[in-house]
């Protein structure tokens, strides 16, 4: 009975650490655009002494390198592992990359960055909605009208698969129904879909250490 009890709090601490991270480094704020994904330091690590990459420009050609040290990406926590900026364009040479939520900048194409998609990202996240008011549907249509309740105090949906219809961006998530944030395999979930974007707008927040 006791070791339950210990299990249970500290499944909750650290479900309670998880949601503070993915609301302090890096979702404060909407970001301007939401871009085609994320460009990935390579190694984040080396930025835990809150440094930042040399290699940030102003320009696609890559030649003025910006002139500032308040760089943030959408994920920073370095020292977890995070160094994600949002990328707007990428080809051969460059990733156009979303700064502090809303400056422009340029870093090249090579191995000390790598890319992902927003579907590859979202499939080893869990989330929250910032409003509760969008529902939890049994299907990914917007006039579904059976929606999914989810009564749990903090909310950690665990996302299973990824999909755009009709111009709608939606995830399926579950959760399990008594509240475990790190459920056991055989617990009792529930399963639905919810909008994760709104053409620019992001309508969840994303616990990539969930």
């Amino acid at each position: 009975m006791q070791k339950n009890i210990l299990n249970r709090m500290k499944n909750w601490i650290l479900i309670i650490l998880c949601l503070s991270i993915s609301v302090i480094y890096g979702q404060n704020r909407q970001p301007k655009e939401l871009g085609i994904g994320f460009a990935i330091a390579d190694n984040p690590y080396s930025y835990e002494d809150m440094s930042h990459p040399k290699d940030i420009y102003t320009n696609k050609e890559l030649t003025n390198r910006i002139q500032t040290d308040k760089i943030f990406p959408f994920f920073y926590k370095p020292d977890y592992g995070l160094y994600h900026f949002i990328c707007l364009e990428k080809n051969s040479s460059y990733y156009k990359i979303l700064i502090n939520d809303s400056e422009i900048g340029f870093i090249p194409n090579n191995k000390n960055y790598i890319f992902k998609n927003w579907e590859t990202i979202l499939m080893t996240a869990s989330v929250e909605r910032i409003d509760k008011e969008n529902l939890i549907r049994s299907n990914p249509i917007e006039t579904d009208k059976k929606s999914i309740i989810n009564d749990c105090k903090y909310e950690t949906l665990k996302v299973t698969d990824v999909i755009e219809r009709k111009g709608e961006f939606w995830i399926e998530v579950s959760f399990a129904t008594n509240c475990e944030p790190y459920p056991k395999e055989n617990a009792e979930r529930k399963t639905g879909w919810i909008k994760w974007r709104n053409m620019n707008k992001l309508l969840v927040r994303i616990q990539l250490l969930c």
